[in-house]
């Protein structure tokens, strides 16, 4: 991230370089650049909106968290487990506090919860019947991902089970 961004800013500022591109080209730059910040939820993503607005640039943010409170879901998986992973901080950020109501805070959290017991459901279906449906695939595998980055398979399974959904994932017949 630090090689991209680093790249991006050379790219837009230095001026032998930045005369030859075309404003599509800025533009493009840019929007690679914001793609990551767009679409993470962290504190650090909290902190480069906050110094985007404190610098007065003015680029509009595609906020996950707003998203979620329209959608009552995340848009993609990586935003769930961002939210999860880093909730219990970010929900305390003057960042958050300042943007989201008491109300929709919570809401923010009921989300996550929804979200990561939908995810233990479809585990715990797929571990009883020892299979993956077809259709489910996908999601199967989005639920491991989810449950292997947030650190959460221990909070509901033991390590055998964790190892049979392994077996039944690596076993998968399309």
């Amino acid at each position: 991230m630090l090689n991209f961004s680093s790249y991006t800013k050379r790219l837009l500022t230095t001026q032998e370089i930045g005369r030859k591109l075309n404003s599509y080209q800025r533009k493009s730059a840019t929007s690679e650049f914001l793609n990551y910040w767009n679409y993470s939820i962290s504190p650090d993503t909290e902190k480069f909106w906050a110094i985007i607005k404190d610098n007065g640039i003015t680029i509009e943010r595609k906020d996950p968290f707003r998203f979620a409170l329209d959608k009552n879901r995340f848009i993609r998986v990586e935003l769930g487990i961002g939210a999860r992973k880093y909730w219990t901080k970010l929900k305390t950020l003057k960042e958050i506090t300042k943007r989201f109501s008491e109300t929709e805070i919570s809401k923010i959290g009921e989300i996550i919860t929804e979200d990561e017991n939908k995810r233990i459901g479809i585990l715990k279906k797929c571990l009883a019947k020892k299979n993956i449906p077809k259709s489910q695939y996908l999601k199967f595998g989005e639920c491991m991902a989810y449950f292997a980055n947030t650190g959460l398979f221990s909070k509901y399974m033991d390590e055998n089970e964790v190892q049979e959904l392994y077996r039944i994932w690596k076993n998968f017949k399309s």
